[in-house]
């Protein structure tokens, strides 16, 4: 063998034996089994205490590692030992975290191991009983003293108390307040006990309360009865007070306010303003009296019932009529109160315009002309009611509808009909739509054969829709309209076109002062007579206002457009 193939010899051996070597390295890492941990410890640890230790099945755990915990960052683990220790005390708190847990692996481990660690609850707070001395008629709200304890405490509970209801407790520092004040009187309840219990604590604590009898001051509470309408300065009554030393007396409140007055001296009540003394406004006084004798205060209450006393009252009444009533027609009456009344008008505007009933204060149209919402809507009698010894005067404000009437300039035209029950009605245009134009539709029957006041719209819409909307006729111009933010206009019927003609001296004034055009000789209705011949009216001549049956729809006449308010 060369001494160069001895050399590559030598070097493939050398691979092959250490390629051997780690291979049996490899083979013997053992493998354990993690067992899990489970124990019970008292809660609030030391920071670095021992908890216990991971087991193995055989050998040993290499690198031990937490990998999740509950509540994070309570554990801590030795990686070579598996000793488990505390890493957080303040974590290990059984009202916080009763259980906790954790899962451990190792890099040598065919498994995970599980922590379980559970808290025993321990009593954390003591405290002792309270007992303390305190005078009789303390104020609510006054500080009785606190619990006191050793330990984090919280959650402090009145448990039972004796008498029911008599003492607060802050649930935060302990503190005992009164909480009813009335019952801390010697003579009913000399001693107060109640039980106190405390979160965390082993057991309540006792609180006695001690009172010390007091000399005390009273006064009693007064209730009188008294007519309405006293005179200033008449006695109310005297407020009794019982106690030593000179006792003095002040009003507190009242109410009304103001009412009375009290002599600091004798505790005698008057009258200090009859205005309030009435029935109808305050049909009980009350005021709160102070009684003090230097070293103490006592408190009393007053209340006094007036009597309802025959008198008269008046009140301003507001009233609405619709415009245009008729003499006679009744318009409401005054509110007012009390016996024999009787009622007079002192003062009306406009003059004359009512008259009133003397028993009864109901009110009438006197004067009907005076009753038009353009004119007056807005109307006033001033009126005196008297029972014979007492007058008072109080306005009746009577406020006019307006009514939509014939010859009133609104919904873009001038009003020319309304129905009888006032809710719809008909305006005519201010201005012609033509002097000279055709009805068209020679030789069609269209159907607009309406002639009542009501079917103007429809004869119109029926010659559109017959295809006769031919510019410049009739039907188109006022189909097309738009006048006056408005451009639902139509022709007249027949009827509708007498209805024009009977009011033209009412409508005509109205039409020309606000700019519109006068009437001309003929127009055109949208009453059809047959296929050839259509009706039209005449405005001027011997046959004014006369309808004729027969105009050629060829012929031509003026146009002039109506439309409704609301529908028919």
């Amino acid at each position: 063998m060369s001494k160069k193939n001895k050399l590559s010899y030598l070097f493939l051996l050398t691979v092959l034996l250490l390629t051997y070597s780690c291979s049996n390295d490899d083979d013997t890492t053992i493998k354990v089994n993690l067992e899990g941990l489970e124990v019970t410890i008292d809660e609030n640890p030391a920071d670095g205490e021992t908890i216990g230790t991971i087991q193995t099945d055989e050998g040993m755990a290499l690198n031990l590692n937490i990998t999740s915990q509950t509540p994070s960052g309570a554990l801590n683990i030795d990686s070579g030992s598996g000793e488990v220790t505390v890493a957080d005390a303040s974590l290990f708190d059984f009202e916080t975290n009763p259980t906790i847990t954790a899962t451990v692996t190792a890099e040598n481990s065919e498994n995970s191991a599980n922590i379980t660690i559970n808290l025993n609850n321990v009593a954390e707070v003591s405290a002792q009983n309270l007992e303390v001395t305190l005078d009789e008629n303390p104020v609510d709200g006054q500080v009785i003293g606190s619990v006191q304890v050793t330990g984090n405490a919280s959650g402090f509970s009145l448990a039972s108390q004796s008498p029911a209801g008599a003492m607060n407790i802050d649930s935060n520092t302990g503190e005992l307040t009164v909480a009813d004040a009335s019952l801390f009187d010697y003579e009913t309840n000399p001693t107060l006990t109640a039980t106190v219990s405390i979160v965390d604590a082993e057991n309540p604590v006792t609180v006695t309360i001690d009172l010390n009898d007091v000399v005390e001051l009273s006064a009693q509470d007064l209730t009188t009865d008294m007519d309405e309408n006293p005179t200033d300065g008449q006695i109310v009554g005297t407020i009794q007070g019982n106690g030593s030393g000179t006792l003095s007396f002040s009003i507190t409140s009242q109410t009304p306010t103001g009412a009375l007055s009290i002599d600091a001296g004798t505790g005698e009540l008057s009258v200090v303003d009859p205005n309030l003394f009435d029935f109808e406004t305050n049909p009980v006084i009350t005021a709160t009296i102070l009684v003090d004798n230097g070293a103490e205060t006592a408190t009393a209450t007053v209340t006094i019932n007036l009597n309802d006393v025959d008198e008269v009252a008046a009140q301003n009444t507001d009233l609405t009529l619709d415009e245009n009533p008729s003499n006679g027609d009744v318009i409401g009456a005054l509110q007012a109160s009390g016996s024999n009344l009787s009622y007079a008008i002192t003062f009306q505007n406009p003059a004359g315009a009512f008259s009133i009933d003397q028993n009864t204060g109901e009110l009438s149209v006197a004067d009907e002309t005076l009753f038009d919402f353009e004119t007056n809507p807005n109307m006033l009698a001033t009126i005196s009611v008297s029972n014979g010894t007492q007058s008072v005067s109080a306005n009746a404000f009577v406020a006019l509808n307006d009514v939509n009437e014939i010859g009133e300039y609104k919904f873009g035209g001038v009003i020319f009909w309304v129905n009888p029950t006032g809710d719809e009605g008909l305006v005519i245009a201010l201005t012609n739509q033509s002097s000279s134009s055709t009805w068209g539709c020679s030789g069609v029957l269209t159907g607009a054969a309406g002639a009542t006041i009501g079917t103007g719209e429809t004869n119109t819409t029926a010659i559109i829709s017959a295809g006769c909307a031919t510019s410049g006729t009739a039907a188109e111009l006022v189909s097309n309209l738009s006048l006056n933010g408005y451009d639902d206009w139509f022709l007249p019927s027949s009827d509708e076109w007498i209805e024009v003609y009977n009011n033209l001296s009412i409508i005509k004034p109205v039409i020309l002062s606000n700019g519109g055009d006068d009437f001309l000789m003929q127009y055109w209705s949208s009453t059809e007579n047959d296929a050839y011949n259509a009706e039209f009216i005449v405005f001027s001549g011997p046959a004014a206002g006369t309808i004729y049956s027969y105009l050629n729809k060829t012929s031509a006449a003026s146009t002039r457009a109506i439309r409704a308010w609301t529908d028919f």
